[in-house]
């Protein structure tokens, strides 16, 4: 008697060799725009940071950066007209622009911040070349950017292999 059972062919799983991270991968898997793009409330923001080509600026380059991000929910607060101006191609440059304006050259965290402050107001100058004003409103860290846009520090201290990240509520700079 023959058997009509036929034997399934065996499976080989190949496995995919593990990457050994150099430094220069792990700096950029601990980098502030690495912190943007895992922040859940940042998502609009890492999406801006993309369309206006400035994520390699902040994966890549030492800074140290301090980036004062706006929350989705604050990006989407804009009017449809700016954010359709911001979504348009043509328009990339302003989007730099407003985006440079939410970051800074240097590396204070929180405490050193407020220290900063204790003494009234200090004053930072961003990478869109524009001044920010900081300073304390009762328990609160107030940004504003000198044209009416003023914003809260919301979230602090998420540290980066290259700088440091502030989540706020508010849009600076928006052109």
């Amino acid at each position: 008697m023959e058997s009509n059972e036929t034997s399934a062919p065996e499976v080989t799983q190949k496995r995919a060799k593990k990457k050994v991270l150099t430094e220069k991968d792990i700096e950029e898997l601990n980098s502030v725009m690495f912190r943007i793009m895992t922040a859940p409330d940042l998502k609009k923001f890492a999406s801006y940071i993309v369309t206006a080509e400035l994520a390699d600026t902040l994966s890549n380059q030492k800074g140290p950066f301090m980036v004062f991000a706006p929350s989705t929910e604050a990006l989407e607060s804009l009017s449809n007209e700016k954010k359709t101006f911001y979504s348009n191609p043509e328009n990339r440059a302003k989007l730099q622009e407003m985006l440079k304006s939410h970051i800074v050259e240097g590396n204070m965290n929180k405490e050193a911040l407020l220290q900063a402050i204790s003494r009234g107001k200090t004053k930072l100058k961003t990478l869109a070349g524009i001044t920010l004003t900081v300073s304390k409103a009762g328990e609160n860290i107030i940004i504003s950017d000198g044209k009416g846009g003023k914003t809260t520090v919301k979230k602090s201290d998420i540290e980066g292999s290259n700088g440091i990240l502030y989540v706020v509520d508010g849009v600076l700079n928006a052109n």
